[in-house]
């Protein structure tokens, strides 16, 4: 009489979770041991503060001011509500003021023009 089967004392359940967990804990020694990445390094994943300062210097001087405004203001909601509070006009008030001026803010957007200036020519246009 020959044995009909080896048991092991584990459920086929058990034994893959056992399985499972001994996978895991060696790749979180090897993860352990492996060599860290500075955190100060030039990385499209790492935000721009936390490059090196060569890299920072490098990036600011290769940007022309239609891409720093694009940056500061990506939409012309943005651009508009900046305006509205340099102006230092309330909020109704100065969309009242400038309803009949669309044209000419959006005209003021697309060149990309700076808030001040745009404050300086929506006073000319007499909104205050």
């Amino acid at each position: 009489m020959g044995k009909k089967g080896a048991h092991s004392g584990q459920s086929p359940k058990d034994r893959s979770i056992n399985l499972m967990d001994k996978f895991i804990t060696r790749s979180e020694k090897r993860n352990q041991f492996k060599e860290k990445l500075p955190a100060r390094r030039k990385d499209a994943s790492v935000p721009l503060n936390l490059w090196p300062l060569k890299d920072q210097i490098e990036y600011w001087e290769s940007k022309t001011i239609s891409d720093q405004f694009d940056e500061m203001f990506p939409s012309y909601g943005h651009w508009y509500s900046a305006v509205q509070k340099k102006s230092g006009v309330y909020h109704s008030t100065f969309m009242d003021f400038t309803r009949p001026h669309k044209e000419r803010l959006m005209e003021l957007y697309n060149n990309k023009t700076k808030i001040t200036d745009a404050v300086y020519a929506l006073q000319k246009l007499g909104i205050y």
